[in-house]
């Protein structure tokens, strides 16, 4: 039996009680922008929804909100403009053999704890599948690999310990979950591709995510490394939230709708040697603090590394290239230099190794490199690697001497600041450098 809504801003079955079985209609129509549904139950528990094709109408085919204990099985919620089937706030509710295909987000769960998927069936959707919470409880799902995602298994793992994700995945989530490693897959179409939630001391290395709402996510994740992926054309590339002394490592984040990569809430993460190019921010980090970003390239950005409402992050080495608006802002109190080399800017224009002030509030990178930070510390005595000897560079060594020789700079720069191969910085290696500057000696 087919049911079309009375009125096209309302829904065409709205269940604000509970034990109420629907089976068996196709509903359609239900227009009202934001809101409108096949099927809402509304404060509803213990309903049994089954057999019904929830398809063409304006936001939800099937919407629960603040409802437990119901079971929705075979149902079809096809070419919806916004969800397919719809969890909010609801608990125990049980998901079984229904299909969701060619609507924007296919089956998505907000906020809901404690829900069973079994036999389910997403395909085509822009997102086909996804989980967001603020607590634990909210991602403590009963998922398993009989769901699927444009023909792939979803890989849903909650308390697990020392096992690897299948190269076959469709979706990939760890919940409360250590050492897990993620290698060698590819992962599309979903509302996050990897998904981590207070899971630690695993891997996600050489994963390919695209075309997601975050490539990769992690909430409230500890001791984690990310290396070699790849995060393109998603709306975020890499996503941390709340999450610490995590490594992001030599991962390419382009292309992506907002962020290449992002850091909300997150304390003493390191970031090095990613490149996140073609984003409208590069690198975001949001109230986070004492995180390290080191050997970093943003370029052809809309910005390059962006701080908002945040401090005592430390940034060096990296390269801010060709980014529209701005290469760097920061709106808070970060360390732009190591003390004795800084960042690359594509828009400096100074002039001996000028500070270069950060755009936003009072940080100022003191030595601002001369050009592109490529790791080579080959040329002795060049300490703000500009490919040449200057005064400059005996400045910097003069203040590493007075600030405590090899205990005031790392390894790479004692390298090349330790010209006279003592393993210390004196007052020596600044006088080396002033003779080999005028060709006097070589190093």
């Amino acid at each position: 039996m087919t049911v079309e809504v009375a009125d096209a801003s309302d829904h065409v079955f709205e269940v604000t009680t509970s034990w109420v079985n629907i089976s068996g209609f196709t509903m359609t129509g239900a227009m009202a922008k934001w809101c409108g549904a096949g099927i809402r139950l509304s404060n509803a528990n213990h309903c049994y929804i089954s057999d019904n094709n929830a398809s063409n109408n304006d936001y939800n085919g099937i919407y629960l909100e603040d409802s437990s204990n119901n079971t929705l099985t075979n149902n079809t919620a096809n070419s919806n403009n916004w969800y397919g089937i719809n969890i909010d706030h609801s608990s125990e509710n049980t998901l079984q053999g229904d299909t969701a295909s060619n609507n924007y987000w296919g089956i998505s769960l907000w906020r809901s704890t404690n829900n069973t998927l079994t036999n389910n069936t997403m395909s085509r959707n822009t997102y086909n599948f996804g989980v967001w919470g603020f607590s634990l409880s909210e991602y403590a799902q009963n998922i398993d690999t009989s769901n699927m995602v444009d023909g792939k298994p979803i890989y849903y793992w909650v308390d697990q310990q020392s096992r690897q994700i299948p190269d076959d995945a469709g979706f990939v989530g760890a919940i409360n979950s250590t050492n897990i490693t993620v290698r060698d897959v590819v992962l599309t179409n979903n509302v996050q591709g990897v998904l981590f939630a207070y899971s630690d001391n695993s891997l996600i290395e050489n994963v390919s995510v695209s075309n997601n709402g975050y490539g990769i996510d992690l909430h409230d994740s500890t001791n984690n490394m990310l290396t070699g992926n790849t995060a393109s054309d998603n709306d975020r590339g890499v996503c941390l939230w709340e999450s610490t002394n995590n490594m992001l490592q030599s991962n390419n984040a382009n292309s992506n709708i907002y962020d290449g990569i992002h850091m909300g809430e997150s304390t003493n993460n390191t970031l090095q040697n990613n490149n996140a190019n073609s984003n409208n921010y590069g690198i975001r980090l949001l109230s986070s603090s004492n995180n390290r970003l080191t050997n970093n390239t943003a370029s052809n950005n809309d910005f390059g590394v962006y701080l908002y409402y945040l401090s005592n992050n430390t940034l060096y080495h990296n390269n801010l290239l060709n980014n529209t608006n701005r290469n760097a802002y920061d709106d808070g109190a970060n360390a732009w230099d190591s003390g004795s080399a800084g960042n690359y800017y594509s828009d400096y224009n100074g002039i001996g190794n000028d500070p270069y002030p950060i755009p936003g509030g009072t940080s100022v990178d003191r030595y601002p490199l001369m050009r592109p930070w490529t790791g080579d510390t080959s040329l002795k005595g060049d300490l703000n690697h500009d490919g040449t000897l200057t005064s400059a560079d005996v400045l910097i060594a003069l203040a590493f001497a007075a600030g405590g020789g090899s205990a005031s700079c790392d390894a790479a720069t004692l390298a090349t600041a330790d010209v006279n191969r003592d393993k210390r910085v004196t007052s020596l290696d600044a006088l080396m450098i002033l003779q080999a500057a005028a060709d006097a000696i070589e190093l």
